[in-house]
């Protein structure tokens, strides 16, 4: 075998000497090159984008959340917090009450969507609070950036908030408003325009006042833990313990659209750009192919000798492999070092008035790294076969007669 290498490599070597066939290396070969570092910092890109995504939602959403399969509130919220919070001790389990209400202020109205706290939860958001602090009371709220230019609110002003109920039992003539005041203390920046307009983070027992309902009642079970991963852990082991009382959903679920578009745009991008390294093998069998016709001598001398014509398959296989394995590394090697010196450097900045990131997001992809060289290596392997099937039938004599 390492004669047939090494016979592949003089080949390799000595490829200008083939009319045009160096040309043809070498497009082969930048193709490779090319295609391979395209693959593995366009795969990157994305897995920054989705890491991205993942931060910014998981700032405000839990980790698992849930939810009854039957009504709209889940009852002694409070009492199932405390036994899953003894099956996961190292998860924040917070009962929730989420809603919709009416703010307004001076006479500016907007809709907000009410999503009720505790202290371990207030803590978690804080790094999200760009003006203010923290709720101390029940009468205090955060609102969204966004939320609170339109209503023209900063910290210290005070919000009248209407229940939808309120609002319709007034409308019918069956009630009269009554509102609830509440201290804005500060102002939230998520970077996700949904919530920046709209959100408004209270007490659980502002918003059970709010919406009419007891304390002890929650929409959901918000469960905070360390990291995704640990949510995804987390939410096997409430499922199988909930059974089918409740359903159980993870930070994907409830973003299941957004996650799917972005994995699609992520294997869509894999698979077309992985088409160039695919056009780059054509050279390469090109490559062999004038190879093949121009060292037939050479061939039917080693038949002579006694070579056989699995050896002599094997020396165009390689050859063909050489070259692929050469432009697999180049393009590895570019790839890898563009992502790192982005990672390190930041070549690439964007400008943050516009988006929600200083620089280009870029997340190494190892799985999308391996499997594009996984990919050019057989393809390589692949496209050296015809060539490899006809030099083990040239004919020894027609090679040799003009010799």
């Amino acid at each position: 075998m390492k004669y047939a290498g090494w016979i592949a490599l003089r080949y390799l070597r000595n490829q200008r000497a083939i009319q045009s066939s160096g040309i043809i290396a070498v497009l082969g070969l930048s193709g490779i090159t090319i295609g391979v570092a395209a693959v593995i910092c366009v795969s990157s890109i994305f897995l920054g984008f989705r890491e991205l995504f993942e931060s910014i939602m998981l700032r405000i959403d839990p980790h698992v959340r849930i939810v009854g399969r039957e009504g709209k509130y889940i009852s002694a919220a409070d009492s199932l917090a405390s036994v899953l919070r003894s099956r996961l001790p190292e998860a924040t389990i917070v009962p929730v009450l989420d809603g919709r209400a009416a703010a307004e202020h001076r006479g500016a109205f907007h809709v907000v969507q009410i999503r009720s706290s505790d202290r371990a939860a207030f803590a978690r958001i804080a790094r999200t609070v760009i003006v203010g602090r923290i709720p101390r009371a029940d009468v205090e709220v955060l609102i969204g950036v966004g939320a609170a230019e339109r209503l023209g609110v900063l910290p210290g002003d005070t919000l009248t908030l209407y229940s939808p109920d309120a609002l319709h039992q007034a409308a019918l003539g069956l009630g009269i408003l009554s509102p609830v005041r509440v201290q804005v203390t500060g102002l939230l920046l998520t970077n996700d325009r949904t919530y920046d307009y709209t959100l408004m983070v209270t007490s659980h027992a502002l918003a059970a006042q709010l919406f009419e309902c007891s304390s002890s009642v929650a929409t959901s079970l918000d469960v905070f833990c360390a990291d995704r991963h640990s949510g995804d852990r987390a939410a096997s082991l409430l499922a199988s313990a909930l059974g089918g009382r409740y359903r159980v959903l993870t930070w994907k679920d409830l973003h299941r659209e957004m996650y799917a578009v972005m994995e699609w745009e992520r294997i869509a991008s894999f698979l077309l750009l992985s088409l160039i390294v695919l056009l780059a093998v054509f050279n390469i069998a090109a490559l062999l192919t004038m190879t093949v016709s121009s060292k037939q001598r050479d061939i039917a001398i080693l038949r002579t000798l006694g070579a056989s014509r699995a050896f002599i398959a094997r020396i165009i296989q390689y050859h063909g492999l050489l070259v692929g394995t050469l432009g697999t590394v180049l393009g590895a090697v570019l790839g890898i070092g563009l992502c790192l010196g982005q990672q390190q450097f930041h070549w690439i900045m964007l400008d943050p008035d516009r988006y929600v990131m200083q620089e280009l997001p870029v997340a190494l992809d190892w799985t999308a790294a391996l499997a594009v060289c996984a990919i050019s290596l057989g393809a390589s392997l692949l496209a050296a076969q015809p060539s490899a099937q006809r030099a083990t039938q040239l004919s020894i004599a027609e090679s040799l007669r003009f010799e």
